[in-house]
């Protein structure tokens, strides 16, 4: 989706070298579940084929900043609950575009009802501006904020903990690896790495996004690709709350 995980693997890469933008699924994938995240730019699925090939969950973009709601959101999100997938909405914060309010009231309302026991927490994705400047002209602690008001009315309207998707670069470049969050569930995107980076005062991720490249019987072309750190279990435990 738009610039999605090229951004903050350009921004890694400022202070750490470049990474790959791809890479052969991590060697620890077999002790955890895998799952994807699609938006707008995966139109058609075949959701039971995804199943088939082993995922067990997916994260569906439903809208971007103040106004853009992904014309697949519906199909694809009510697809991979009817597909027996648990499944997960996100929305790509735009700072400095409309309030964080106003976004997060836009996404919960269009999430629907999340306690179903089938759906995880609304989830926040924040990555690099595609347009420079990459944190949006924000201070670090104006950057925090925004997260913060955003993932309290989430709370306030849908009465779970947000997950929070980010990645090392954007998260040390804008928030000033603020550790502020730490009690929401970290979805982190980090590729051509054995283990995903620490940062952010996080005792470990939750979900992995490996790789932006990956191919899955069901979809045609690239899709991104995750991880979740636990069993079938512990992954139904987070969507029923």
């Amino acid at each position: 989706m738009l610039v999605r995980r090229l951004g903050i693997v350009g921004i890694v890469a400022c202070g750490m070298g470049l990474l790959a933008a791809s890479l052969a699924t991590p060697g620890d994938a077999s002790a955890r579940l895998r799952g994807i995240d699609v938006s707008n730019y995966q139109p058609s699925v075949d959701w039971r084929a995804v199943r088939r090939s082993g995922r067990r969950f997916a994260f569906v973009l439903a809208t971007d900043g103040p106004s853009f709601t992904s014309p697949t959101f519906a199909s694809q999100y009510h697809g991979a609950k009817a597909a027996h997938l648990i499944r997960g909405a996100y929305h790509f914060g735009r700072p400095g575009s409309g309030t964080a309010k106003g976004q997060a009231a836009r996404f919960t309302a269009l999430a629907g009802n999340t306690h179903d026991g089938a759906t995880l927490p609304p989830a926040l994705d924040m990555e690099p501006n595609p347009h420079p400047p990459a944190c949006y002209g924000f201070t670090a602690r104006h950057m925090v904020s925004w997260i913060r008001v955003f993932l309290a009315e989430v709370h306030r309207r849908t009465g779970r903990v947000g997950i929070l998707y980010t990645g090392p670069g954007f998260w040390q470049s804008c928030t000033g690896n603020s550790r502020a969050f730490t009690h929401h569930h970290l979805w982190t995107a980090d590729y051509g790495v054995s283990t995903p980076h620490s940062y952010g005062g996080w005792a470990h991720w939750t979900f992995w996004q490996h790789s932006s490249t990956g191919h899955v019987p069901g979809i045609a072309g690239n899709v991104d690709v995750d991880l979740f750190r636990g069993d079938g279990r512990r992954l139904h435990a987070l969507a029923a709350g």
